[in-house]
């Protein structure tokens, strides 16, 4: 079992004035330009990695920078494996298997040895300054992170082999098994350049010996007894390794320098080493510590076939040894296998850059049965484009999913996108209460559209309305009337049943009764206020003028909206107007 920086507290960090973020092996953070994304991963990558910030990090320039880490799964095993004096130094600190560590940067901070790690001592329930070999034993738990950025620096990042670089990191990781395997060959042969070119050598080339009488004569004439010898360092094995760098052909072209190319093909060629890392990882024994691999969106400059490959790797990756934490605008790389472990990232006046709670995190609060919680997240989950969004409109079935996208864009010109307005078909309608619970968990804004079989039904169960609504009787002696007439069939709770029409069919005759229209209008009142909309004929295909729910009926309506415009193919536009300026209101 690997460490895990399960949580990561930042306080006063550029726009972050206080933000809790959750971690998971493989964590995506969202958000828009400029809310803060970069900012989060670069303090974690600080709590880590060391360094002096400058004065304008600071949120508040009178108070101090600070985050705080809490490492999940240090088990005696992970402390076993450190030597016998950090064994000694961490061990008091530890706890139910977890760490807390904190970094701290006071203001006016003017070297790095003013910056303090403290690490929280349970048992006195306080925070312990700087206790001697913490920073080792931090390192051994979570190596320093591995950081890709955008694409400022994408040449020397990766083509230049330094310790700071991607390439000379990931180098690192590849050219282990080479140094084991050839480690006493290549220094052989190092040994050998030594001895021909160094001052010391006892095999060296002739014509340097010449060249050195040469100029020893001519130095004695000036100071006699004073000799000279060339002198060519060698590197020693670990030399080579730092100097090793990615060059890049093509066919069989020359070598071009790495900047000659566009962004994509560097973003390509950096992607490209994590994925060759996920594959030589993938084989490797498992290992104690977990190494952060911090990414700013992962899938800048590639095609959607790249992302996707890419996003596999992460995948593996965060399963042998790392924890893959990314900034990302791309839905690709968010499957709904891992849309509930996604953290939104938003910034405002009053907070600053802040955290939303995750979609796992809220199901979790909303949603106490396990089945049911699964069923949400499977319906939220692959709808990914709720991460993305300012707000949701929850629909009940497909049509409104295929056609109120067209129909928005017909009638405004702009598209819900442009709206960040996320379109969520549900599962069922039974799904409408908990999933608006969930969302505004989130801190999401959500309405609803619903057929008019749920405000005489679901709205009672959902406690929307009372059973006892005088429009809901009035609606039900509507159908008993219709029933009487032999037109529905009705169950014994006096709703519609499959029989003489299908339910569906049944409200649509419903909402025909010139009787029962001031009760609809009623209840829908009473829903709208409650952020949900009542399709007053029944449902959308009513008000569209569908003649059935099928792909080619929703084709054929898209062909004639594009041709025509919406007033020329519906007979409601205007109802159908109205419910899109309320969703987006």
């Amino acid at each position: 079992m690997s460490t895990l920086l399960e949580s990561v507290e930042i306080s006063n960090f550029r726009s972050i004035s206080g933000c809790v973020l959750p971690l998971s092996s493989y964590t995506p953070i969202i958000g828009y330009n400029n809310s803060g994304k970069s900012n989060s991963i670069t303090a974690i990558q600080w709590l880590l990695r060391r360094s002096l910030l400058p004065k304008t990090d600071f949120h508040d320039a009178t108070q101090p920078i600070e985050v705080v880490g809490t490492i999940a799964g240090v088990t005696a095993a992970h402390v076993a494996a450190m030597p016998a004096a950090q064994q000694r130094q961490i061990a008091p600190y530890i706890a139910a298997e977890t760490l807390k560590v904190k970094r701290t940067q006071p203001p006016g901070a003017a070297k790095v040895g003013e910056i303090t790690l403290s690490v929280w001592e349970p048992t006195a329930s306080t925070w312990n300054a700087n206790p001697t070999g913490i920073d080792n034993a931090l390192s051994a738990l979570l190596p320093e992170p591995i950081r890709i950025g955008a694409m400022e620096d994408a040449a020397e990042d990766a083509a230049k082999s330094k310790t700071t670089t991607t390439i000379g990191k990931l180098l690192a990781e590849f050219i282990a098994p080479v140094r084991a395997a050839h480690s006493a060959e290549l220094s052989g042969f190092l040994q050998e350049i030594s001895r021909r070119v160094s001052a010391e050598g006892d095999m060296r080339f002739a014509e340097l010996v010449t060249i050195e009488n040469q100029i020893t004569g001519k130095i004695n004439d000036l100071f006699p007894g004073i000799g000279a010898k060339l002198h060519f360092p060698v590197p020693e094995l670990e030399d080579l390794v730092k100097g090793g760098t990615l060059r890049l052909h093509e066919g069989a072209n020359h070598a071009r320098d790495f900047g000659s190319y566009g962004h994509g093909t560097q973003r390509s060629v950096q992607m490209a080493l994590v994925r060759h890392l996920a594959e030589v990882r993938r084989g490797a024994a498992p290992w104690l510590g977990t190494t952060l691999l911090l990414i700013d969106e992962p899938e800048l400059y590639l095609h959607p076939f790249a992302v996707e490959q890419v996003r596999a790797a992460l995948k593996s990756l965060g399963r042998t040894g790392y924890q893959v934490v990314f900034s990302t605008h791309s839905a690709q790389l968010v499957p709904a296998s891992e849309a509930q472990f996604a953290l939104l990232m938003r910034k405002d006046d009053a907070r600053g850059t802040h955290a939303r709670s995750r979609l796992r995190d809220a199901i979790q609060k909303v949603v106490p049965n396990s089945l049911h919680q699964m069923e949400h997240l499977f319906t939220l989950g692959n709808s990914s484009q709720v991460l993305f969004a300012d707000r949701v409109l929850l629909t009940e079935g497909k049509t409104e999913l295929r056609l109120l996208p067209a129909i928005y864009e017909s009638v405004t010109g702009r598209s819900l996108g442009q709206e960040r307005c996320a379109l969520v078909a549900q599962s069922g309608v039974n799904d409408t209460k908990k999933s608006t619970e969930i969302l505004a968990a989130m801190d999401i804004p959500c309405k609803a559209v619903v057929d008019l079989d749920y405000a005489v039904n679901g709205a009672v169960r959902d406690s929307y309305l009372l059973a006892t609504d005088p429009d809901i009787s009035a609606l039900k002696s509507e159908l008993a009337s219709l029933a009487a007439a032999g037109r529905v069939s009705l169950a014994a709770n006096g709703l519609p049943r499959g029989g003489v029409v299908t339910a569906a069919e049944a409200f649509v005759l419903l909402a025909q009764q010139v009787g029962a229209q001031p009760a609809i209008a009623s209840l829908g009142g009473k829903l709208l206020a409650q952020n949900i909309w009542l399709w007053h004929l029944g449902d959308i295909e009513a008000h569209l003028g569908l003649a059935e729910k099928s792909e080619r009926e929703w084709a054929r309506f898209n062909t004639d909206l594009n041709a025509r415009g919406l007033h020329a193919v519906c007979p409601h536009p205007a109802t159908v107007e109205q419910m899109l300026t309320w969703a987006l209101a």
